[in-house]
């Protein structure tokens, strides 16, 4: 998520949802980094500052909290206003479990999902979720090859390797990676296209 989108008007409270503890990590710091009032919550932080932190949340003190998974299920926000895939769900049903995060009680809410190319053989199972509940869905994503119960099965085990969630430019990333003079940290690269929302802008 860039500033952009935060700015264009998305009214807090905002969950965004990420697929990993690292990179819930590293999109905290870029947020952070451009002033944004924010926190994570995720299985390494301990109980007490995961209490401390939902407590902040629903108080209003944290406009947007990154979650993991963790967050998707058996939490209950009452006043959440957008949600954010902030990378792609897996499944259909950890789609529905994160965007039903907002708008409940009887509220408005949005959800806004990213994806990348590599996304495209998740997006079937969601775009007929989108427009089972009413939502106006492309007809390219609706014509996109459905997966077999294999396929899914096996998605949901394999995700997505994304790049590192980082501003920095290219020099100093590169310096990050050195450490006492050895070699540079390894890390995984996917191409990606320019991120698009799955409900439309």
């Amino acid at each position: 998520m860039k500033l952009c989108i935060v700015m264009q008007g998305l009214k807090p409270p905002v969950l965004v949802f990420v697929q990993s503890i690292e990179r819930a990590k590293e999109l905290f710091h870029e947020l952070v980094y451009d002033g944004i009032n924010v926190d994570v919550i995720h299985s390494e932080r301990m109980q007490s500052q995961r209490d401390n932190i939902v407590a902040n949340f629903r108080a209003g003190r944290i406009w947007f909290l990154i979650a993991t998974e963790l967050l998707s299920r058996g939490m209950d926000f009452k006043g959440i206003s957008t949600v954010i895939n902030y990378d792609f769900p897996q499944t259909t049903v950890s789609y529905i479990h994160r965007i039903g995060r907002a708008g409940r009680a009887g509220r408005q809410g949005e959800a806004v999902t990213l994806f990348t190319q590599d996304d495209a053989v998740y997006l079937r199972g969601i775009a007929n979720v989108m427009k089972d509940s009413g939502c106006d869905v492309p007809d390219w994503m609706l014509a996109l090859k459905k997966n077999t119960k294999k396929e899914r099965r096996q998605l949901a085990r394999s995700p997505v390797e994304r790049e590192s969630i980082s501003t920095a430019p290219d020099a100093q990333k590169h310096k990050k990676k050195y450490v006492a003079g050895k070699k540079p940290l390894q890390t995984n690269k996917t191409k990606t296209s320019g991120a698009s929302a799955a409900t439309p802008k």
